[in-house]
């Protein structure tokens, strides 16, 4: 489950490019179970590339799929992205940068954003065992026991999936190509747009029930997984463009590790975390372009959400757009 947060955040721990250390979990598979990766990997559309171009009647989408924190090669890319980006008549993001400073306002604001507003803390809802584990994970990863303690059950998740040296580099400030981007657009003025109501992503988890967060903080603090193998192999996969093969590896950890209800636990967080999203973001996506014919525009969200049959690019591809990949290093 914590891979699977990971994988569907996408995939955001850098590991092996802020010398935090880590073993690429590919290289120690197998090489039966690699083909098997490797096959469906292949067979999921747009399973392998970062940078995509859809077109139909003028209409311009220039799509790139992001790694949300830094990594060795950030600066690289945003060099490559902003002409691209400054080109378009419109940028999308998850979160643009006045967004994102209201999600920074309300979180410290509206305690229910990220913290358990009412009702028992994760102390009282934790075998002292297990607080006592998440107390000391968490607090490797920056966070003090009195504020561990108050936190959203999925949120915790979201940070045991995290490295902690990782985790350390983003907090001392080091920002991913996301906000880069989206930050640099917004102070020259042009024009830039969330492609989802800034509080979704958090929001989405309602549809768990609380018992079922609680047992996802239990599946993360057991997994036999090194976090900084897991932020390894994601960034060497993602710097190589093979998503679909993230993915893969991901549901087969998930699966494995996950439980007796580990399938349809999987199957629900793909639901809420990607395919409904994705299909949201579609229809806004062909709505404005409907309302401004022959725009360009370009757009940035988590590699993740532009793979396979319910990913972003097959839902333009359905709508009539012609999607091709774009050369990208």
């Amino acid at each position: 489950m914590r891979f699977l947060f990971l994988a569907l955040l996408l995939l955001t721990r850098p590991a092996l490019a802020l010398d935090c250390g880590g073993t690429d979990l590919l290289t120690t598979l197998p090489e039966s179970d690699r083909a098997a990766l490797r096959a469906r990997a292949d067979a999921t559309p747009h399973g392998h590339g970062l940078l995509w171009q859809a077109v139909k009647d003028g209409t311009r989408f220039t799509i790139f799929g992001t790694y949300h924190l830094p990594h060795g090669r950030t600066a690289a890319h945003l060099d490559a992205l902003l002409p691209r980006a400054r080109a378009a008549d419109i940028a999308y993001f998850e979160m643009n940068a006045p967004d994102a400073r209201e999600f920074e306002r309300m979180a410290t604001t509206r305690p229910g954003v990220l913290f358990i507003a009412d009702g028992p803390t994760l102390p009282e809802r934790l075998d002292e065992d297990e607080w006592q584990k998440l107390r000391v994970a968490m607090a490797a990863r920056g966070f003090p026991s009195f504020l561990t303690a108050k936190m959203r059950p999925v949120f915790v998740s979201m940070m045991l999936g995290m490295s902690p040296c990782a985790l350390q580099q983003q907090q001392a400030g080091a920002k991913g190509i996301d906000q880069r981007l989206a930050t640099t657009l917004h102070a020259e003025d042009r024009e830039t747009r969330s492609i989802e109501d800034p509080l979704t992503s958090l929001q989405i988890f309602d549809a768990f029930p609380p018992d079922t967060q609680i047992d996802m903080i239990r599946l993360s603090l057991d997994l036999p997984i090194d976090p900084d193998d897991l932020g390894t192999t994601l960034l060497n996969a993602y710097l190589g463009q093979d998503i679909a093969l993230i993915w893969e590896l991901g549901r087969d950890i998930s699966l494995a590790h996950g439980g007796p209800t580990a399938e349809q636990d999987f199957a629900q967080l793909e639901r809420v975390l990607l395919t409904e999203r994705n299909r949201a973001w579609a229809e806004t996506l062909l709505s404005d372009a409907a309302d401004s014919p022959g725009q360009s525009a370009f757009v940035a969200v988590g590699a993740a959400h532009l793979i396979g049959e319910t990913g972003l690019l097959h839902l333009l591809e359905r709508a009539g757009y012609t999607v091709t990949p774009l050369p990208f290093d």
